[in-house]
């Protein structure tokens, strides 16, 4: 008996990230600045908010490679900022150290 033929099909065509333009210098430093604003008021990495579903490849249709140059601005903005509350907290452990 002769096994039926399956056809499958080749995933969808994703455009290569270095094929990509690159992202606007605008774009990203807003959302460096809306990552670094959400450290501020002490929300953790995972607050991004292109980790939700709705903001997903899946959902936008935009491509893995620019969503991930999204992704990453945003995480830049708040580990930058991260860093500095930390620096901060530190510089006023030392400055105050408790007796």
């Amino acid at each position: 008996m002769r096994k039926p033929s399956v056809i499958v099909s080749p995933p969808p065509p994703d455009t290569a990230v270095d094929t990509l333009p690159p992202l606007a210098d605008a774009e990203r430093a807003e959302l460096q600045r809306q990552g670094a604003k959400s450290a501020a008021r002490g929300e953790a990495a995972d607050a991004n908010p292109l980790r939700r579903r709705p903001n997903a490849p899946a959902h936008t249709g935009e491509s893995q490679g620019s969503w991930l140059e999204r992704h990453d601005a945003w995480q830049q903005g708040h580990d930058a900022q991260s860093d500095r509350n930390e620096g901060a907290q530190r510089d006023a452990a030392d400055t105050h150290p408790r007796e």
